[in-house]
């Protein structure tokens, strides 16, 4: 199972280099904030999908397990705590954007924008809880 995940933790970051890449060139020749915030949304919507891998490696973990109650993504911490997180996600943006008006960009610019820094940090810390989980149960199992 280790090597599973290990496997599936390789193959996240190489397609995250490559995606980053898209995200990059798409940003490149984006000549305007609404553009610019189309390029943005997809990047979201690349980065959700590598969260819920995440979510999805985690609930096969021994200590995601333990933690999530053995209930997988159907049922249990880790499917309240995504649900939870992208409730929060979307309202703050929301906010954000209402609030935002007239100060940098356009709205769509300005919601697209914080979508994604959002999804991006809670995706790099859920990259680092299965990265601990990973070394954790490779201690528990050495014991």
């Amino acid at each position: 199972m280790m090597k599973y995940i290990l496997a599936v933790l390789v193959v996240l970051f190489a397609f995250k280099a490559n995606a980053g890449q898209e995200f990059e060139a798409c940003r490149s020749k984006a000549t305007d904030d609404n553009q610019l915030a189309l390029c943005m949304k997809a990047e979201t919507a690349r980065l959700l999908k590598e969260t819920q891998e995440i979510y999805l490696n985690m609930s096969k973990n021994d200590l995601g397990k333990a933690w999530n109650k053995g209930e997988g993504l159907v049922k249990g911490n880790l499917k309240d705590m995504y649900n939870s997180w992208l409730a929060y996600r979307n309202r703050f943006c929301s906010m954000f954007t209402a609030v935002s008006v007239n100060t940098f960009g356009s709205e769509s610019y300005d919601k697209e924008r914080c979508l994604l820094n959002l999804t991006n940090d809670h995706y790099e810390l859920m990259k680092s809880a299965i990265i601990n989980a990973v070394s954790g149960s490779e201690e528990s199992n050495i014991d």
